[in-house]
């Protein structure tokens, strides 16, 4: 199991490059106290335009101590000041998630969020059907994982995460998942047990 916090930062207009470079600048010293740190940028569907700086976690406690670490360094300090003197974009979070299944094993430049609202007993019914799914996806060598909040707004729901290696393979594998009868399958039956929310695309920047 793996666990992730989340910032989702939406920028003010005309303020879009100021607060990619303090994501950017951010995500690094995070990186530098123990975070696997990415920022993505998603590019379409819901929260498009909005920035995601994810920070990955082998456990609750190195997220604990990286937390710590990072918010006593300098450079963040200072960067967390430009913020309250220049804001630039409005913060989301950190919420807190863990991966049930299927953990990434690389940070890859395309990734589809599928936001899915249901009673927390639903997740057994995910769970039954993920390695089902993974099966599938690695026929086009599409990464697939579950994850589920900890600490959010929101505990009604559950993400699906698809992981691509480009745009191009994005684009590729949509069209054989969306021709693949095995595949809608598979989407029919956890309709069942939940409800698709909201999705969304996103790009590593």
């Amino acid at each position: 199991m793996s666990y992730v916090s989340i910032r989702e930062v939406t920028p003010i207009r005309g303020k879009e490059i100021i607060l990619e470079e303090r994501m950017k600048a951010l995500s690094a010293v995070m990186a530098n106290h123990g975070a696997k740190s990415a920022l993505y940028y998603v590019a379409a569907g819901d929260g498009a335009g909005r920035y995601d700086l994810q920070n990955w976690y082998a456990s609750i406690e190195d997220g604990a101590q990286s937390f710590q670490a990072y918010g006593a360094d300098p450079e963040y300090q200072a960067i967390m000041n430009k913020r309250a003197a220049d804001p630039v974009g409005d913060v989301v979070g950190p919420w807190i998630g863990r991966m049930l299944y299927g953990a990434p094993k690389g940070l890859r430049p395309v990734v589809v969020h599928r936001d899915y609202h249901a009673p927390r007993n639903a997740l057994a019914k995910a769970m039954e059907l993920a390695p089902q799914l993974d099966a599938l996806m690695q026929e086009i060598d599409v990464e697939v994982g579950l994850g589920a909040p900890m600490m959010k707004d929101d505990h009604e729901m559950f993400r699906v995460v698809y992981r691509f290696n480009s745009m191009t393979h994005w684009g590729q594998s949509v069209d054989k998942m969306i021709a693949d009868d095995r595949f809608a399958s598979l989407v029919n039956e956890a309709h069942e047990a939940a409800t698709l929310r909201s999705s969304r695309l996103l790009v590593l920047k």
